[in-house]
């Protein structure tokens, strides 16, 4: 999995992992013969992951503990995704902090619109905002904030259709064979809703995705309240990981509580005063799948950042077709 992971970083970044890594040139096909590919190989791959059974699913859920690397610290805790086609998503994050606070995290997307809740637990003070700002830190008023939620959890909606469904959005194209000491994949391409590139490897022996790897400039934020009441750890930062849940209230607060949160202005001109936002390179890579009822998945989901480990998750619960209310995917 380490030499797929390292293989997807060099890929986006243009260049070659010398001796062990390589990436076979495409052939100069014809787009007939392209689309032939790519249908060949998103064909020997629904078969892989179920076949028939797969036609049949209409939805998935995913639940599991996840560890989370943010700066210098480790955030642990339980996710739980459910997906239905062809364009919703359900997901709920419960995060852990010491002295049994937690803070859940739910977002949600159906079709063109999208919510997203915070709430504390356990006496856990001063509430989470996340003050989200445009270019040069203006603020962005509602409707430009809802705009961009719903373009970022669609297109991580459609990471996941694709990576776990076999269910590219738009148009499919075969990007080549690339090669590793863990083998050779089968490299399938679409671009999400943002345009963006998503590349899927699909293993050639078992024809199950290996890995997705993409670029993403996660949006900046800034975080007022949340565990220890007005005194909390804030600042700058991006989304938890690639999954897009935001970043998270840190434990604690300054010695004897007497950092005050900053004011409208100080945080419009310390996000005014950031460089300009850079993509970073993410890999998600899958493995130890599983079947259930008849359709197999992974049990593991690591994924990394610009190389570096960022988030794992271990599925212990999946359920095929489970039994949704109505309003589910609705903010309540």
């Amino acid at each position: 999995m380490r030499a797929w992971m390292a293989m997807g970083a060099a890929m986006l970044v243009g260049v070659g992992v010398p001796g062990t890594d390589r990436v076979v040139p495409l052939p100069v096909y014809a787009a007939e013969q392209a689309a032939d590919q790519a249908a060949t190989v998103l064909a020997e791959m629904r078969k892989a992951l179920g076949g028939a059974k797969l036609e049949q699913l209409k939805s998935v859920s995913l639940e599991g503990p996840f560890r989370r690397e943010m700066g210098q610290r480790q955030m642990e805790g339980t996710i739980v995704m459910v997906l239905q086609g062809p364009d919703k998503m359900h997901r709920s994050e419960d995060i852990e902090f010491p002295g049994g606070n937690s803070v859940e995290r739910i977002t949600a997307i159906s079709g063109a619109t999208s919510w997203e809740d915070t709430q504390n637990r356990g006496g856990m003070g001063g509430g989470m905002q996340i003050m989200m700002r445009g270019p040069g830190g203006a603020e962005m008023n509602e409707e430009a904030r809802e705009k961009m939620r719903t373009t970022r959890l669609t297109a991580e909606m459609q990471r996941w259709m694709f990576a776990l469904l076999a269910a590219p959005a738009g148009e499919l194209s075969y990007a080549g064979v690339a090669e590793s000491p863990d083998g050779k994949a089968d490299m399938l391409e679409i671009k999400d809703v943002r345009g963006q590139a998503l590349r899927l490897f699909v293993d050639q022996r078992t024809h199950l995705p290996l890995m997705l790897s993409f670029q993403e400039v996660r949006p900046r934020m800034m975080i007022q309240g949340g565990p220890g009441g007005p005194g909390g750890r804030r600042g700058p930062g991006g989304p938890g990981g690639p999954g897009g849940a935001g970043a998270a209230p840190g434990p604690g607060g300054a010695a004897g509580g007497e950092r005050q949160r900053p004011s409208e202005e100080e945080i419009r001109q310390r996000m005014a005063s950031m460089p300009p936002p850079t993509p970073s390179a993410i890999q998600m890579s899958f493995g130890d799948y599983t079947a259930v009822d008849g359709v197999k998945f992974p049990k593991l989901v690591s994924i990394s950042v610009d190389g570096k480990p960022a988030e794992e998750w271990t599925l212990e619960k999946i359920k095929v077709n489970p039994s949704l209310k109505a309003d589910f995917f609705e903010k309540k």
